[in-house]
């Protein structure tokens, strides 16, 4: 029988391998790239995800055998069922590399959007995609020779306990097997298809790519798990708002920088603004962020786009709002070629890390699709220290950074995702200072816990960095805060650069993530046209901060908020926000400046939705200039 099993094996993963290699000769873009030495390494890596589509489809093989085995009589079923498995390997697989000529992205959650259209795409195929169409032809009829010229024989042990035995031996290695591959092992798992972005380069991960587990993941993952764009499409007169908006990016080109610096941000996991006396509490939760705080750049108040890591980070990289109630991990979307600062920056020289104490899983997978090169999850530290439930805690995070930023040559962006205050697990209980009475006294101690080990290590940041170096420190979201008001998005946020060149103010303004990734590029002394958001160096400031919750959509400029509903756009408030960026007081929508608001935040809202769900967020500036020059 085990022979048996090792042919079935052999059989599917050579159709797997050799129809991804061979519909990605045939792409203009991967051919170049599949033939070096990159792009051996690419296949490689994506051996993993080959086996675990080779694995499932195989299983109902193994199962045939099994049932033969016992019963003692020939499997006939078998090349039956692996001739419907090299099908689905290879036509899942020309599938996806049409899909990725026509779209510029693999296929995911657009298995759904085919439905009924299926003559029409088998048409496209035929005509438009010929080579691709007969190369698939041709390695069906080629496998179904190998598959009716295969020996499958058969197996009987001398008794039927003995037959009974084997079988369950075999069963239970071979269901220990699938499992692990499909988790992708046990130490960082469970893997998703959008695993293949571990490797690093979005180039290298394209080959990597297994379109029969993506297109076969995403199908049992159902159509409700994909991003639904809820905003309709912008009308002529909102690209004129948003054109007048941005107006200084209109025929603007990206403007590589010109200062050779590192660049640090630290995530600052989970924490809110509502524990930090310098933001107008009464709660003293983080001293020495506070103190920091007056020696640096900052703003008055500061806002997250959204409430999970994933949604920050891509917010606070990409300069861009998330799917309205959503996050892009995870989701089709996250197969779009994103031109966000991690890719600009590692296009122009810079390496590129991002460092986290839990597992990677989806959020080290997704800041490599964002242009992270490296990540690091807590299956990379070489050395033992005090966890709590996600992973190691800041302390040791910022131990394994340092050591990481020692063996750095400038320039480079290093991001790291903190970990205490992922968890209320403080080591000793004298730590427990304001007591666990409630969530937010527990989310305090491991705030002020945090506090203090970033203090430890900005302390020894001077040991490893001696060029200049800009430092940001910003929460990704917040966790267990209070629904009243604003407190569910409001951030701590401060930036300062060890050579001085940044000014130590507080900005008189209320921003928001989306501006942070253009502050950076500015400081870097380069300019890129699709962040939506505003440099904070920029005089004056007018910009303004926005997330989104469930359907509704809230967008702030200067002290007053306005929100409104994307589906029914009748639902709209309108509030003052008080001088600690936290409380909301109800006003009249006709007073002051909220009407022309509202406009600008719709617009905004339909034409960057519209562009997401295209791909095309990196043509942001053009189509505005397109718009213009239409008029």
């Amino acid at each position: 029988m085990s022979l048996n099993i090792f042919r079935i094996l052999l059989l599917l993963l050579s159709a797997t391998v050799l129809s991804k290699v061979a519909l990605s000769a045939l792409n203009p873009y991967l051919a170049e790239q599949l033939f070096s030495h990159s792009g051996v390494y690419s296949l490689w890596w994506g051996l993993r995800l080959d086996i675990t589509a080779v694995m499932v489809m195989a299983t109902p093989a193994v199962l045939l055998l099994l049932i033969a085995h016992w019963g003692g009589f020939r499997p006939r079923l078998v090349k039956l069922w692996l001739l419907l498995a090299s099908i689905w390997l290879i036509v899942t697989t020309t599938a996806d590399a049409i899909y990725m000529l026509e779209a510029g992205r693999h296929v995911t959650f657009e298995v759904f959007t085919g439905q009924g259209l299926e003559q029409g795409l088998l048409a496209t195929a035929v005509t438009a995609y010929l080579p691709q169409t007969l190369t698939a032809l041709v390695l069906v009829l080629l496998f179904t020779w190998v598959i009716w010229r295969l020996p499958i024989t058969t197996t009987q042990a001398p008794c039927r306990y003995a037959r009974i035995i084997s079988g369950v031996l075999v069963l239970a290695l071979w269901l220990g097997g699938t499992v692990t591959a499909v988790r992708g092992g046990w130490s960082d798992a469970p893997q998703s298809p959008m695993s293949a972005y571990k490797i690093g380069e979005p180039e290298q991960a394209a080959l990597a790519w297994n379109a029969p587990y993506a297109i076969s993941y995403y199908l049992a993952k159902g159509k409700k798990r994909a991003a639904q764009q809820q905003t309709a499409e912008p009308s002529a007169q909102d690209k004129a708002l948003v054109a007048q908006l941005y107006q200084e990016r209109i025929n603007a080109q990206l403007q590589p920088i010109t200062k050779q610096a590192n660049v640090l941000v630290v995530l600052l996991e989970s924490w809110v603004a509502a524990d930090l006396y310098s933001y107008g509490q009464q709660v003293d939760g983080a001293p020495y962020f506070d103190k920091l705080r007056k020696q640096s750049l900052t703003t008055q108040n500061f806002y997250a786009d959204g409430y999970r890591t994933v949604e920050g980070t891509f917010a606070t990289f990409c300069s861009y709002p998330n799917p309205i109630g959503g996050g892009v991990a995870g989701t089709q979307l996250q197969g779009a070629n994103y031109q966000c600062l991690p890719r600009i920056l590692s296009e122009q020289g810079f390496s590129t890390h991002f460092i986290q104490g839990s597992g990677k899983g989806i959020v080290g997978a997704f800041a490599q699709s964002l242009g992270f090169t490296h990540s690091y999850g807590k299956t990379d530290y070489d050395f033992a220290g005090t966890e709590n439930y996600w992973g190691y805690m800041d302390d040791d995070i910022y131990r394994f950074t340092l050591d990481k930023l020692n063996t750095l040559d400038a320039p480079y962006l290093m991001t790291v995702n903190t970990g205490t205050t992922h968890d209320t697990y403080l080591p000793k209980e004298s730590d427990y200072i304001f007591g666990k009475e409630d969530r937010a006294a527990l989310r305090r101690n491991a705030v002020r816990h945090a506090d203090g080990a970033l203090q430890r290590f900005l302390d020894k940041l001077p040991q490893v960095v001696n060029k200049p170096t800009l430092v940001v420190l910003v929460s990704d979201h917040t966790a267990r805060a209070a629904p009243q008001g604003l407190e569910r998005n409001a951030i701590p946020f401060l930036m300062f650069a060890t050579d001085g060149s940044l000014p130590v103010k507080k900005l008189p303004i209320n921003a928001g993530q989306l501006d942070i990734a253009p502050t950076i590029i500015d400081w870097l002394g380069g300019q890129v046209p699709w962040f939506t958001g505003q440099s904070l160096l920029a005089e004056p400031y007018s910009g303004f901060a926005h997330y989104s919750e469930g359907q509704s959509v809230n967008w702030i400029e200067d002290n007053q908020l306005v929100r409104f509903n994307v589906v029914d756009n009748e639902q709209v408030e309108c509030a003052k926000i008080s001088d600690n960026g936290l409380a909301l007081s109800s006003d009249s929508c006709v007073q002051g400046e909220y009407n022309a608001m509202l406009k600008r935040a719709q617009a905004y809202t339909r034409y960057t939705q519209s562009l997401l769900f295209e791909g095309k967020t990196s043509e942001f500036a053009d189509l505005l200039s397109d718009s213009v020059a239409q008029q």
